[in-house]
């Protein structure tokens, strides 16, 4: 099934004040995500408390919500010296300006959903987190990590962990091989970062490392490209944003 989606521009800014350059050019860019998502569905999620400095990934936080961002083009990026009074120094505003292609999102089944939560909201370089599911019908999960740097990982299932139908009211704890742990862990040279984990579950198995040929590192677009080729009603969607701290 072909992605049908709508192309918008769109522009995103965020200043260098108590992060790193980095880390507010990616902010710059989720903000323009978060706008062309709100213009396709009509959904204001500016206003969003997971759209702060820290929340790298707002974009993923805004395609829960309302829609979802297949493609993108980055314009044109621009700086400027902002200085509020003459006796504090200036700080330098980045904003960029984005195309992007947004397919709304779709009415799904109101009966089937997926929740999940980890074993804490905030982590310390190193520490080991382990993220727990339940459907409310039988379904198939797919885990997926969403770093700071908008990299997406499918962690489940994988080639240790294979997928089984998981049955309705049963909890799913990953890992769940005690050899193997789910280390978390800042970006280097950053103190903090907001990352989540997005869970998906569907009514049949949904092989994705298979469609994409890889067991690792995927785009969004050939996650959503292939997320889309499901229909709305045989699939559930959450995402469990946690914070990794460098230990000091």
């Amino acid at each position: 099934m072909a992605t049908e989606c709508s192309w918008v521009e769109t522009s995103g800014e965020a200043a260098v004040e108590n992060i790193t350059a980095e880390e507010a050019r990616q902010t710059a860019l989720n903000k323009a995500r978060a706008k062309a998502v709100e213009n396709i569905s009509g959904i204001n999620i500016q206003g969003s408390s997971m759209v702060k400095d820290f929340s790298l990934v707002a974009d993923f936080v805004s395609a829960m919500a309302s829609g979802y961002i297949v493609e993108e083009k980055v314009e044109n990026w621009e700086s400027k010296s902002l200085q509020e009074k003459s006796d504090v120094p200036p700080v330098t505003v980045y904003k960029v300006n984005l195309k992007t292609c947004v397919k709304a999102g779709s009415a799904g089944d109101p009966y089937f959903k997926v929740k999940a939560e980890l074993n804490k909201p905030v982590f310390l370089s190193g520490d080991e987190a382990k993220i727990t599911a339940t459907c409310t019908r039988d379904c198939y999960l797919t885990i997926l990590n969403v770093t700071a740097d908008n990299r997406i990982s499918v962690l489940y299932p994988d080639k240790q962990e294979r997928a089984l139908r998981l049955k309705a009211g049963t909890s799913y704890t990953f890992p769940s091989n005690p050899g193997l742990a789910l280390e978390v862990s800042p970006l280097p040279g950053h103190k903090k970062d907001a990352e989540a984990f997005y869970v998906v579950a569907t009514k049949e198995k949904f092989d994705l490392p298979a469609l994409v040929k890889t067991c690792s590192s995927i785009t969004s677009k050939e996650l959503y490209t292939n997320l889309f080729s499901l229909p709305a009603d045989t699939r559930a969607e959450t995402l469990v944003m946690y914070e990794v701290r460098a230990r000091e």
